[in-house]
């Protein structure tokens, strides 16, 4: 059985073997190979190769590689089919519904979905022995079904590419937002139905997810980053501090935000879904719901409901009791400090651009700078005070790793640009 607490390896070649399947298709649909093409399928093939360990078994690890290379090659030909018939019905007549009129009954049943899975969901008899270390996961069933791993991979990986199709096809269509839904996101939802349907049946006769095989640090991350990608992707809209528009990310990492963070958010929902068992535990719960409205998020492109600032503020929201009620279930003692720290993202960044007066957001700012120093204060824990900073300074620190590379890709582009200009004039 595959270590899920150190296979990052796999963890890796379940996101780029994807992204190269999804280069591949621009190949079929007569674009050039480029240079994405290449560094995406080496790290694909390389993720995949060393996940068969390399230095137990070296020509299976090669014949991985291989084949991870091959295949995201042959699925990002087929998908050209799925792709066109996608394009072929975004404009396609159906009864006129606007997105903002879906997101209350879809909110709802996502509840419901959750109520159910809380009613007959399988708890196995016996999980697998439990380390107590911090980032590893607990519910791994100790008998593995036969074809848990078959089904799981599977239906991660076609949910995951399905989903990426609708986008890629809307994309591609260059279209306008609108009120009102196409077909294009009457697909994309039933994509979404489609794949969490599919992971309930598995989850029910199998129970495993990802989880049997990559760590829990890569589905963490992986929802932990569109927070991140947010900063830049809201920028414009709310600054990266107090609202202020000072202090700006590269117009690079705008725009990039801008044409793929679809992609990115849709894997972070996927991937994390199909990571975790639908399992009837508590902490279970809030996690779900809110990966069943980023799902619904994801068949609202191209809406005006798509980027409405108090819904897309919801979803980063929902991020705070999931937070809070994980680390009270596991009695880890955290719960103080991801609900200041998180909340310390809301005063300095969240609810600037919401249009809210000078007043009121001072008003905010004053009580949670007041509830902040009286909880920490009347505990006489004020050496745990700067706890309220961890999620900033990891937010903000990637985000500054982002800038950084936006910068040097800027600077490189300039320095061919002026290779061209001297060649073309020497």
């Amino acid at each position: 059985m595959t270590n899920p607490r150190t296979n990052y390896a796999l963890a890796g070649a379940a996101l780029f073997n994807p992204m190269a399947a999804m280069y591949w298709l621009d190949v079929a649909r007569g674009q050039r190979p480029g240079i994405g093409l290449a560094f995406v399928g080496t790290a694909g093939a390389l993720c995949a190769g060393l996940a068969a360990g390399p230095r137990q078994h070296p020509w299976r690890a090669l014949a991985s590689g291989f084949a991870a290379a091959a295949g995201a090659a042959l699925v990002g030909w087929a998908l050209r089919h799925y792709v066109d018939w996608v394009a072929g019905q975004i404009e396609a007549p159906v009864a006129s519904v606007e997105g903002h009129d879906l997101l209350l009954p879809a909110a709802a049943v996502c509840a419901g979905a959750v109520g159910i899975s809380a009613l007959v969901g399988r708890t196995p008899e016996q999980y697998i022995e439990y380390s107590g270390k911090p980032g590893d996961y607990r519910w791994i069933a100790a008998t593995p079904h036969p074809a848990q791993r078959w089904l799981a991979w599977s239906g991660y990986l076609v949910h995951q590419l399905a989903s990426w199709g609708c986008i890629y096809a809307a994309q591609r269509q260059q279209l306008r937002y609108t009120a009102a839904l196409r077909r294009l996101n009457w697909i994309a939802l039933a994509v979404n139905v489609g794949g969490v349907a599919l992971h309930y049946l598995q989850s029910h006769y199998t129970y495993d997810g990802l989880a049997r095989d990559v760590p829990e640090g890569s589905a963490l991350g992986s929802v932990s980053f569109i927070l991140m990608m947010a900063l830049a992707l809201e920028a414009p809209r709310r600054g990266l501090f107090f609202g202020s528009r000072k202090l700006m990310p590269p117009a690079e990492l705008v725009r990039f935000a801008r044409k793929f963070h679809g992609y990115i958010f849709s894997w972070a929902a996927t991937y994390n879904f199909w990571y975790h068992p639908i399992d009837p535990k508590p902490l279970h719960y809030t996690g779900l719901f809110h990966t069943l409205l980023l799902f619904v998020q994801s068949a609202l492109i191209y809406t005006k409901a798509h980027r409405d600032p108090r819904w897309t503020l919801a979803l980063e929201l929902m991020v705070l009791p999931h937070a809070v009620i994980s680390t009270l279930y596991k009695r880890s003692g955290l719960g103080a400090m991801f609900t200041f720290s998180l909340l310390a993202m809301f005063v300095v960044n969240q609810m600037h651009g919401l249009g809210l007066s000078k007043r009121a957001r001072w008003t905010i700012g004053t009580a949670y700078a007041t509830t902040v120093l009286a909880y920490y204060g009347l505990r006489r824990e004020w050496h745990r005070l700067p706890d309220v900073l961890r999620v900033p300074i990891l937010e903000y620190g990637v985000l500054g790793m982002l800038v950084l590379l936006s910068l040097l890709i800027r600077a490189v582009r300039r320095i061919g640009d002026r290779q061209r200009v001297v060649d073309l004039t020497g």
